[in-house]
């Protein structure tokens, strides 16, 4: 009888002690959801800034503007005087050459540049709004986590037009 009563002791003991144990597993493996949601937000935050890409797009516009500028008006030159009678349209044509001339290195650097940047605003504008949307989701997060324990009561006025009546009505949230 006393192994009988030894061998129910251990088996409770060992019950109440993984009970316990199965408890704090579960409460550390149970993750806050606010804090993944920070970290993703934080992740996003690094890639999303965009700072430098304007820099880059406003430098790649201006030596893309540049370059086309100085090539239509090379050309503009080039085809007004294209039968040269004095030296002065000789001058004309060799300007509009060093024009156009010119005007390939702006081209050449420009593009690229501002091609570049305009693809890499545009995803940095992407990550932006994931971060936004992940920022929308942790707000969200937070308020059902904020009135899921406890009770919102609303007390609204009533009229009853048709009988004549009126009071208040209680209303009540979980």
């Amino acid at each position: 009888m006393k192994l009988l009563h030894t061998l129910f002791f251990i088996l409770v003991t060992s019950c109440v002690v993984f009970a316990q144990n199965d408890s704090l597993l579960q409460k550390k493996s149970i993750a806050d959801s606010s804090q993944i949601y920070e970290e993703l937000i934080k992740q996003e935050e690094n890639v999303a800034s965009g700072g430098h890409n304007v820099a880059g797009i406003v430098w790649g516009g201006i030596f893309t503007v540049t370059g086309g500028v100085a090539l239509g008006i090379g050309i503009n030159v080039l085809l007004d005087n294209y039968h040269p009678k004095s030296w002065n349209d000789v001058g004309n044509r060799i300007s509009g050459g060093l024009l156009i001339t010119g005007s390939i290195p702006f081209l050449l650097i420009g593009i690229p540049v501002l091609s570049y940047n305009i693809y890499k605003y545009n995803e940095r504008r992407g990550h932006a709004n994931k971060r936004d949307e992940y920022q929308r989701s942790l707000d969200d997060y937070k308020l059902r986590q904020g009135t899921s324990s406890s009770v919102k009561m609303t007390i609204l006025p009533s009229l009853d037009f048709i009988n004549g009546g009126g009071g208040l009505n209680l209303l009540t949230q979980f």
